[in-house]
């Protein structure tokens, strides 16, 4: 005789309080319990292969104003030697030059 019982897990997660609340009552909101909506983030995130929202590293606007200002002095900086054309081939072979100290 064949059971239609799928067997259930639980995780155990730490949540600071008003965190949790705060969860609580937006799930309570949108008609669902926490559960449900835990359940919904695994089975879209096994379904797509990939947390189902962008996770990226927010850097402080000083580190990224820099990294703009860096970016700007290269583009400058090959203009001015007519770099900025440059193929693939061409700046690999660079690169080359450079390493070999020619």
């Amino acid at each position: 005789m064949q059971s239609n019982y799928i067997q259930m897990s639980a995780y155990t997660i730490r949540i600071d309080n008003e965190t949790k609340i705060q969860f609580d009552r937006l799930c309570e909101m949108l008609g669902m319990s926490v559960s449900t909506a835990v359940n919904l983030f695994i089975r879209k995130s096994i379904r797509e292969q990939a947390i189902p929202f962008r996770l990226d590293l927010r850097y402080s606007s000083s580190i990224m104003d820099e990294a703009r200002q860096a970016v700007e002095e290269m583009r400058t900086t090959s203009e001015k030697r007519g770099l900025s054309t440059m193929t693939i081939e061409e700046i690999n072979e660079e690169i080359r030059k450079a390493r070999k100290g020619e």
